[in-house]
């Protein structure tokens, strides 16, 4: 891109990558990234956090500081029961032997519903010691504002 004179959409473009470099590797990870997390003033989460307990893998956002997990379970890698089995042993593993807190959410808490996913996800990491609180994104509907932060 830097070689490139003209381009269209080039600031777009390298915050994409800014953020695909910083570890959000899907769709629906930057998705959360962009309109729930960052829109919203939440801390900002550890990418591809290796897991440290059980099955080997990567937390998609881990809070260190609070000791909750966001993981993002879109429908390429979670579309049947031994999927979801083993992600829910993982999540058993990480409450059992670690001390996470796992929260799953899919598409429509990232995309549909950010503005009160943002809102609930504020109290859960309150309730694990942030002392901050979700902040209104730009839409004038956010629920932010209504949901009592």
């Amino acid at each position: 891109m830097a070689n490139r004179l003209r381009m269209r959409r080039r600031a777009f473009l390298t915050k994409v990558l800014i953020d695909v470099r910083d570890g959000a590797c899907s769709a629906l990870e930057h998705t959360y990234l962009t309109h729930v997390e960052r829109a919203h003033g939440l801390p900002r989460g550890v990418r591809q956090a290796p897991t440290e307990v059980g099955r080997r893998g990567f937390r998609d956002v881990k809070y260190e500081e609070f000791g909750v997990v966001v993981e993002l379970d879109g429908l390429e890698f979670h579309d049947d029961a031994t999927s979801r089995d083993r992600d829910l042993e993982r999540d058993l593993d990480a409450a059992a032997f670690a001390a996470l807190h796992t929260v799953r959410l899919a598409w429509g808490q990232a995309h549909i519903r950010s503005c009160s996913t943002a809102s609930k996800l504020g109290r859960v990491l309150q309730n694990h010691g942030w002392t901050g609180a979700p902040t209104p994104c730009s839409s004038p509907s956010c629920t932010v504002r209504t949901f009592g932060m």
